[in-house]
C-alpha cells in the first residue's frame, strides 16, 4: 500500500501555465483520508510553494530548493547551507559566462542584481520574495542554493571546475541549480521516509527532469511524465500521462486510490 507520494512541480504536477490541475483539491482530500503523505518536491523555494498552494499547503510536506530545505508538519526540519567562501567562488565563476543571471537563495528570500525585464519576468515565475542588491557577493544571509538563468542557453558552468565539489544540475532548459555535494531531492525524500518509517515499496514518485533522478530511485512506484525528455524515461518504472493531461492525478487515482 502506498503511504507517501512525492511529486515534482514544473512539468509534472503544474500545467504549462504553472497552475495546479483541476481536481487537485479533491485528490488531496482523498489522499489525506487514507493517511497518505503528499510531498511537493521542487526547485522552487518554500515561500513560493506556499503561494502556489495557498491554505491547502498546510496539509502537505515540502522538499524545496531541490532538496536544500525540507518542511514537514509546517516546520523546517532540514536546511543545507553553502559555506560563504564557496558562495563567493560560485558567484565569481558564474559571472564569467555572458548572459548569466544569478539568483542567490536564502530560506526566506532570493537575492538578485538589477537584471533586464526579460530576466526579471523569468525569475519572478519561481521566486516570489526578491531582494535586489548592488552586489551579490556582499549578501550575508545563509545561502542554500544558487540558481543560474541563461535565456540564451549558453550557460556552461556545468563543465566548470566547480562540478567536482558541488552538486550542479540542469533543472530546465535555461536554468541550472548549484548546491552542496550530496544535496538532491532523493536525499531529502529519504529523510521524510525515515521519519515516518515508510519503505521504498510504500513510496510513489513522479517527475520529469534531471533533478528528479535521485528522487525517482527512492520509490518502487516511480513515474516519469510523458512530456519528459526521452532520455529521462529510463529512470521511471512507469510512464505517466503528460502534465497537460493531468498525469499526476491520473496516476494517483490508479495506483494509490
Amino acid at each position: 500500500m502506498i503511504k507517501l507520494i512525492a511529486t515534482d512541480m514544473d512539468g509534472t504536477l503544474l500545467d504549462e501555465n504553472g497552475h495546479l490541475p483541476d481536481g487537485f483539491v479533491d485528490i488531496l482530500d482523498r489522499v489525506r483520508e487514507k493517511n497518505i503523505k503528499l510531498v511537493a518536491a521542487s526547485g522552487r523555494p518554500y515561500y513560493t510553494l506556499q503561494t502556489n498552494f495557498g491554505p491547502i499547503g498546510r496539509h502537505l510536506s515540502f522538499i524545496c530548493e531541490n532538496g536544500a530545505l525540507v518542511v514537514d508538519n509546517n516546520q523546517i526540519i532540514y536546511k543545507n547551507v553553502i559555506e560563504k567562501n564557496i558562495v563567493q567562488s560560485i558567484i565569481t565563476e558564474a559571472k564569467k559566462v555572458k548572459d548569466n543571471a544569478l539568483v542567490v537563495c536564502a530560506p526566506n528570500c532570493a537575492y538578485i542584481e538589477n537584471y533586464s525585464e526579460e530576466y526579471l519576468t523569468e525569475i519572478k515565475k519561481y521566486y516570489s520574495v526578491i531582494n535586489i542588491v548592488d552586489d551579490l557577493s556582499e549578501v550575508e544571509d545563509d545561502i542554500i542554493k544558487i540558481s543560474i538563468c541563461n535565456i540564451e542557453g549558453t550557460n556552461d558552468i556545468v563543465n566548470s571546475s566547480l562540478k567536482d565539489t558541488l552538486n550542479i544540475v540542469a533543472t530546465a532548459d535555461i536554468w541550472t541549480d548549484i548546491s552542496n555535494k550530496g544535496v538532491n531531492k532523493g536525499v531529502a525524500l529519504k529523510q521524510l521516509m525515515e521519519t515516518d518509517n515508510i519503505s521504498k515499496e510504500e513510496t510513489m514518485v513522479l517527475g520529469d527532469y534531471y533533478n528528479d533522478i535521485e528522487m525517482l530511485a527512492e520509490a518502487e512506484y516511480s513515474f516519469v511524465m510523458e512530456n519528459a525528455p526521452e532520455d529521462m524515461k529510463q529512470y521511471g518504472k512507469y510512464i505517466a500521462a503528460s502534465n497537460e493531461e493531468h498525469g499526476v492525478l491520473r496516476a494517483i487515482l490508479e495506483y494509490a486510490l
